[in-house]
C-alpha cells in the first residue's frame, strides 16, 4: 500500500478565503441549531469506523457531543441528526445555499489550480497504472466543485461522466461541465470519486456500500476527508475552529478509515495524509483564540523557529500519516462477501 508526500506552497487563504469561510461557518452553526436543536430527530450511533459501542464524550461543541472511540481512535458525533434531517438541511438551509452561490463558485478557480487538478491527476495516474478495464465510465459522488469534470475529461480515460447527487444548487454547473446528473450512476463504473464527503455522512459505511454497488469489479474508489489522527486536530481538539456540525460528523482515525474501507469490500491501494496546512491552521487558531493553550514544544516550533523548520515538520507529518487531510484509493474486490 502506498503512502505519499506532497510538496507545494499551498496556503489556506487561497482555497478557503477567511471572509467566505467565516460566513459559511456562522451560517452552518446557526442553521444546525435551527434544524437539529431539539433531541427529537437525533439518534445515538456506535463508532462509524469500527462499530464499537459506548465511547465516552471527548468534548461538546455548539451543543453536540463528540465521542472518542477507545478501539480505533475515531472522533464522531452521537447523538446525531437522522439521515432524513440531514437531507433536509442540505436541501434547504441557508448554509447550503451559501455554499452553492458563494463558497463553491468564488473559490472554484483557486481550488481548481491548487486542489482539483492535483486530485484529478492522482486519480488518473492510479487508474492508468491499473491498466485498461472494460468500463470507461466515471462518477463523482456528492459533487461540490463541478470543474472537476473538466479536469477529469482532460485525462482521456473515460467516455461518460456522472455527477451523483451534487450539492444543492450545483446541478446545472455539473451539466455545463459535461456530466450527467443522476440520483444513481449505472453499475459498472471504472472509477468513482467522493471528495470531502465522508465527514458529513450519517453513515460512512452506507456510503461505501453504495459506492461499491456502483463500481465494476476491480473499479477504483477515491476519497478525501479529514482525520482525527491529524496534527492540528490532535493539538487544538475542541478548540479547532473549523470543526462543526453537520459538516464534521465523522473525524475517523487512519486506523478506523482503513478498517472501515476494507470491511466494506475494498482492497486499499493508497492511504496517505498529504496535507500541507496543519501547521498554518494550528498557528492561526492559536493566534485568534487566547483560550488555546499549546504544548510547550508546539509553541516553540510555531513561534520561535523559522519557516524552514515548520515546513520540515509539515513534511514529517505527511511522511508518517499525521496530517489531518487524508486521501485514500481503494479497489473493489473481485470477489467479496459483502453482498455485491
Amino acid at each position: 500500500m502506498k503512502h505519499v508526500v506532497v510538496q507545494s506552497d499551498l496556503r489556506e487563504a487561497e482555497i478557503r478565503p477567511p471572509r467566505l469561510l467565516n460566513r459559511f461557518r456562522e451560517l452552518s452553526i446557526e442553521d444546525a441549531r435551527e434544524f437539529f436543536g431539539s433531541p427529537e430527530g437525533q439518534i445515538e450511533v456506535d463508532c462509524p469506523a469500527c462499530g464499537q459501542a459506548g465511547a465516552p464524550v471527548a468534548f461538546e461543541k455548539n451543543g453536540f457531543k463528540y465521542r472518542l472511540c477507545a478501539t480505533c481512535g475515531s472522533l464522531y458525533v452521537s447523538p446525531r441528526p437522522t439521515a432524513a434531517r440531514l437531507a433536509d438541511y442540505y436541501r434547504s438551509s441557508r448554509a447550503a445555499q451559501y455554499r452553492a452561490e458563494h463558497l463553491a463558485r468564488e473559490t472554484s478557480a483557486a481550488r481548481r489550480v491548487r486542489v482539483i487538478h492535483a486530485n484529478a491527476y492522482w486519480m488518473g495516474r492510479l487508474v492508468d497504472e491499473a491498466g485498461k478495464s472494460g468500463s470507461r465510465i466515471y462518477g463523482d459522488l456528492g459533487t461540490n466543485y463541478p470543474v472537476l469534470f473538466e479536469e477529469i475529461a482532460q485525462l482521456g480515460l473515460f467516455d461518460q461522466y456522472f455527477s451523483i447527487e451534487p450539492f444543492h444548487g450545483l446541478a446545472e454547473s455539473c451539466r455545463q461541465a459535461g456530466a450527467v446528473v443522476a440520483a444513481e450512476a449505472p453499475a459498472g463504473l471504472a472509477a468513482l470519486t467522493a471528495f470531502e464527503q465522508l465527514e458529513h455522512q450519517f453513515s460512512p459505511r452506507e456510503m461505501l456500500d453504495r459506492a461499491r454497488g456502483m463500481l465494476a469489479p476491480g473499479g477504483q474508489l477515491f476519497l478525501t476527508t479529514r482525520t482525527a489522527s491529524g496534527f492540528d486536530i490532535q493539538t487544538l481538539w475542541d478548540k479547532a475552529p473549523y470543526i462543526y456540525v453537520p459538516e464534521h460528523l465523522n473525524l475517523l482515525s487512519i486506523e478506523g478509515l482503513e478498517r472501515l474501507i476494507e470491511g466494506a469490500g475494498f482492497d486499499l491501494i493508497e492511504s496517505s495524509t498529504p496535507g500541507q496546512l496543519d501547521i498554518e491552521l494550528t498557528q492561526a487558531a492559536a493566534a485568534a483564540d487566547p483560550t488555546v493553550s499549546l504544548p510547550r514544544f508546539i509553541d516553540l516550533l510555531l513561534n520561535r523557529r523559522d519557516a524552514e523548520a515548520r515546513e520540515d515538520f509539515q513534511a514529517l507529518l505527511q511522511k508518517h500519516r499525521l496530517s489531518s487531510h487524508v486521501r485514500i484509493a481503494a479497489m473493489k474486490k473481485l470477489l467479496t462477501d459483502c453482498g455485491k
